[in-house]
């Protein structure tokens, strides 16, 4: 009989664990499940946002030369490509490791366009800016 008791004491104990740890197990799996959505979310912004910045780079070089004032081309372009560098090696998507690497191999065409004062720099500098657009997935309008 008293075995019969402490059996019948150990399900309900073991009955009262099981339905008290499913449920905090469920929502632990769930809530985790949650956090690697939200943490794979947050990279794909701050990657975009990283690639903004680089936009914006490029936004203020192009104004520099805009202006003609080449000196400040010239060191607003050394620190547009040294960023395009750390972006190229950061990038998860094939696209835009491409689209990085291709205005990357454009530094010397800069540079010594930057030092010859050039005109045609604006076309190259426009051609960056739209693949940079591209790449961060904004509408771009007008020629390829």
């Amino acid at each position: 009989m008293k075995r019969a008791i402490t059996i019948a004491v150990l399900v309900v104990v073991a009955l009262a664990y099981i339905a008290g740890y499913w449920p905090q197990h469920q929502r632990l799996t769930d809530a985790q499940a949650q956090l690697q959505e939200t943490q794979n979310r947050l990279a794909v912004a701050e990657g975009r946002i990283r690639l903004g910045e680089v936009l914006g780079q490029l936004f203020r070089l192009s104004d520099a030369v805009a202006a003609k004032n080449y000196g400040e081309a010239a060191t607003l372009s050394s620190s547009f490509f040294d960023s395009v560098r750390v972006e190229a090696s950061r990038a998860d998507k094939p696209d835009v490791m491409a689209t990085l690497q291709a205005i990357l191999n454009t530094r010397d065409q800069v540079t010594t366009a930057i030092a010859g004062m050039d005109l045609s720099l604006s076309t190259v500098l426009k051609e960056q800016e739209r693949a940079l657009r591209l790449a961060l997935g904004y509408p771009v309008t007008g020629p390829a």
